[in-house]
C-alpha cells in the first residue's frame, strides 16, 4: 500500500468517525427530550467500547490468518509495526462502532443504560468481527463463496438491524406505544438536530464507501459518486411517496429516505452505474417503508427506525447487487445464502446472550424511570421544569407558598417559575385578592386571549367527560380551519390577522348553545364540542351555519376581505365509544378532506 493510499484510507476513517455524532444527533433528536441526553451517552459509550474491544481482539479476529474460514487466529495489537495493517485496523475499528451504533436508537428510551453497555461487548466481541471474517477476509467462507458486500450493507448495518430487532424484541414497546388502535407517534426533542445529523452521516459516508477501495484510485471517484446519487433519490422517494401516504413531508420519513438509499448502495457502490445507483436508493426507500409497515404490524417499537433502514435497506441492497453481476440469478442466490447466515448467526447470537443475561439482569429500565425519563432517573440531568414542579409539589404539601420556587434564570422555567412567584408572593400579601388572582391565573391559563374562547385543555377535559358520560347522550365534534386566512395575514400583517380571528371567534360563538364549548387549537384552528344533540340534523345544521358564517366578508384595515371561508372536519359519537385522541384525530382527518374537496364546506368522518 502506497503512502497515498495510507493517507487515503486513514482520511476515510476519520469521516467514518463523523458519522458517530451524526448519529447522535439524529437519535437524540428523535427521542423525547426526557431522554435525549441517555440516548446521545450511549453513543459515546459504544464507541469507546467497541474501539478498544476491537483493537485488542476484533482486529485479530477480522484480519487474522483464517481458521477455515471461519474466524482470524491473531490476537492483541499484532498488526503495530505493519502500517497496512494498522491503517485497516483503524479503518475497521470505525465500521465496528458504527454497527453497534444502530442499536442505540432503536432500544432508546427504555433500555437500561448497562444494557447498552452489554449490547455493546457482545456485538464487538462475539458478533461483527467473526461475521466481517466471513465476508471480507480473502479466505472467509463467504468471500470463497462469491459473497459480494463492498462497503458493508449486510455485515454492517443489517448486522446492527438484526441485533436491534432481537433487543426489541426482549425489551418490549415502549408504555403507551401501542396502547391505540393506531400506534402513538410520541415527540421527539429535536428533528433539527436530526437532519443536522443526517447531514454528517452522509458526509461520513463518503469516506465509508469511498474508503473502502482501500487505495487511492480511479474507481474511488465513481463509487463517491453513487454514494451521494443513491442517498439523493432515496430521499427524492420521500419526497414523493411518502408524501402520497402522509399528504405532507414527513420529517423522520425523508431522514429514513435518505439513510435508506445510502445502506443500500453500500453493498454496491463499486459495481453500479449512476443509474443503477439511484434506482438502489429508490429500491432502499421502499424496502425502507417495508420493514416500518411489518414492525408496527408486529408492534415492534424501534424508536428511530432504525431496523427497518438498516436491516431492511441493507438486505435490499445486499441482493440488488445480483444484478450488477455477469450472472444475476447465480450472484442472487450466493447473495441470499449470505444475508441468511450473517442474520442468522447475528440474531441467534443477541438473542441468546441478552436473554440469559436478562434472565439474572433485567434489560429493561423500572416503570417510573421509563415515565420520569432515562436523563434523569439514570444520569441525575436535571431539568428546570423537573425543579418547577418538585418545588410547587412541596410547597402544595406544606401549605407554606412563604419562599420563592428557584430555577436556572435562563430556562423556559423561568418564565414560569416567575409568574408563579408572583402568583404566590400576591397570595401571601393580601388575603382578600388571592382568589381573585387565582381565578385570574386560571383564565389565562384556560382562556385564549385574543378570541376568548376556550384554550385546549378546557375543551379536552370536557370531551373526557362526555366519553365517561352515562349512555344514551350524543355528541358532535367539529374541527375547524381558517381557508385563506395565512394569505390576508401575510397582506395585511398580523395586525388585521388578529381581528380577523377575533370577528371569527364572535360568528362561531353565535352559531352556538349555551351547552356547547368551542376552543382556539392554535394559528386558525378551532374546535367545537357540541353537546345534547337532539337529531342528526342538529349539528349538520350548526356546521352548515359555521360554513356560512365564516364565510362571510371581514372589514378590515378600511376594506372588505371576502377571500376567507372555513373547513369543518364533523365526528359523532357517544359515551364509551372512543378515546380523545383518536376522536380528534378523526375530526383533523375529516377537516383535511374539505380541503381536498374544494374548501368551504364540511365533511363527517
Amino acid at each position: 500500500m502506497t503512502m497515498i493510499d495510507s493517507l487515503w484510507l486513514l482520511i476515510s476513517a476519520m469521516l467514518v468517525a463523523l458519522m458517530q455524532p451524526g448519529f447522535t444527533a439524529l437519535e437524540a433528536g428523535i427521542a423525547r427530550s426526557k431522554n435525549s441526553i441517555s440516548t446521545a451517552i450511549k453513543n459515546l459509550s459504544d464507541f469507546l467500547i467497541s474501539f478498544l474491544i476491537f483493537a485488542v481482539f476484533g482486529a485479530g479476529i477480522l484480519l487474522g490468518p483464517s481458521l477455515n474460514g471461519l474466524w482470524g487466529q491473531d490476537i492483541g495489537f499484532f498488526y503495530l509495526n505493519n502500517a497496512d495493517q494498522l491503517v485497516q485496523v483503524l479503518f475497521q475499528a470505525m465500521f465496528a462502532s458504527t454497527a453497534v451504533t444502530i442499536i442505540s436508537g432503536a432500544i432508546a428510551e427504555r433500555a437500561k443504560f448497562t444494557t447498552y453497555l452489554i449490547i455493546a461487548v457482545v456485538v464487538s466481541l462475539c458478533i461483527y468481527p467473526f461475521q466481517a471474517h466471513w465476508a471480507w477476509h480473502d479466505d472467509g467462507w463467504l468471500a470463497q463463496l462469491g459473497f459480494i458486500d463492498f462497503a458493508g450493507s449486510t455485515v454492517v448495518h443489517s448486522v446492527g438491524g438484526w441485533a436491534a430487532l432481537a433487543a426489541v424484541i426482549l425489551i418490549g414497546p415502549r408504555f403507551g406505544r401501542f396502547d391505540q388502535s393506531e400506534p402513538t407517534v410520541f415527540e421527539q426533542a429535536n428533528l433539527s438536530s436530526s437532519v443536522l445529523g443526517v447531514f454528517l452521516i452522509w458526509i461520513g459516508w463518503i469516506g465509508f464507501n469511498g474508503g473502502s477501495v482501500l487505495a487511492w484510485e480511479a474507481a474511488v471517484m465513481p463509487v463517491i459518486l453513487n454514494t451521494l446519487l443513491a442517498g439523493v433519490s432515496g430521499g427524492l422517494s420521500s419526497l414523493v411517496l411518502g408524501y402520497q401516504r402522509y399528504g405532507y413531508f414527513h420529517v423522520v420519513d425523508l431522514i429514513n429516505g435518505v439513510l435508506a438509499g445510502l445502506v443500500a448502495i453500500t453493498a454496491g457502490a463499486h459495481l453500479a452505474s449512476p443509474t443503477g445507483a439511484m434506482a438502489v436508493g429508490v429500491l432502499g426507500y421502499l424496502a425502507y417503508w417495508l420493514g416500518k409497515a411489518v414492525l408496527e404490524k408486529a408492534k415492534l417499537d424501534d424508536v428511530i427506525e432504525a431496523i427497518p433502514v438498516h436491516l431492511f435497506a441493507g438486505a435490499a441492497g445486499t441482493l440488488a447487487v445480483a444484478a450488477f453481476t455477469p450472472d444475476p440469478l447465480q450472484q442472487f442466490l450466493i447473495q441470499l445464502i449470505g444475508i441468511v447466515s450473517i442474520g442468522g448467526f447475528v440474531f441467534l447470537v443477541s438473542w441468546s446472550l441478552l436473554a440469559l443475561v436478562n434472565r439474572f439482569w433485567p434489560l429493561r429500565t423500572s416503570h417510573s424511570d421509563e415515565i420520569l425519563g432515562l436523563n434523569i432517573s439514570e444520569h441525575n440531568a436535571r431539568a428546570a421544569m423537573l425543579d418547577l414542579v418538585s418545588g410547587m409539589n412541596e410547597q402544595a404539601k406544606k401549605q407554606d407558598f412563604s419562599q420563592k420556587v428557584l430555577v436556572e434564570p435562563f430556562s423556559d422555567a423561568a418564565v414560569i417559575a416567575n409568574f408563579y412567584n408572583q402568583v404566590t408572593e400576591a397570595f401571601n400579601q393580601l388575603s382578600s385578592e388571592k382568589e381573585a388572582l387565582i381565578k385570574e391565573s386560571l383564565y389565562i391559563a384556560n382562556y385564549d386571549q385574543l378570541t376568548g374562547l376556550a384554550k385546549r385543555r378546557p375543551l379536552l377535559i370536557e370531551l373526557e367527560k362526555c366519553l365517561s358520560a352515562s349512555a344514551g347522550e350524543e355528541y358532535a365534534l367539529l374541527y375547524m380551519d381558517l381557508d385563506g386566512f395565512k394569505a390576508v395575514n401575510d397582506k395585511l400583517g398580523h395586525q388585521a390577522g388578529d381581528a380577523l380571528l377575533k370577528q371569527a371567534a364572535d360568528r362561531i360563538k353565535a352559531t352556538l348553545s349555551h351547552h356547547d364549548l368551542a376552543a382556539r387549537f392554535g394559528g386558525d384552528e378551532f374546535v367545537i364540542l357540541l353537546q345534547r344533540i337532539g337529531s342528526q340534523s342538529q349539528f349538520a345544521q350548526t356546521a352548515q351555519a359555521m360554513v356560512e358564517a365564516i364565510g362571510q366578508p371581514y372589514w378590515l384595515e378600511d376594506q372588505q376581505v371576502s377571500q376567507v371561508s372555513a373547513s369543518i372536519g364533523v365526528v359523532v359519537f357517544c359515551p364509551g365509544q372512543s378515546k380523545v385522541d383518536p376522536l380528534l384525530q378523526r375530526a383533523d382527518k375529516a377537516m383535511y378532506s374539505a380541503k381536498k374537496r374544494g374548501k368551504n364546506q364540511w365533511v363527517i368522518g
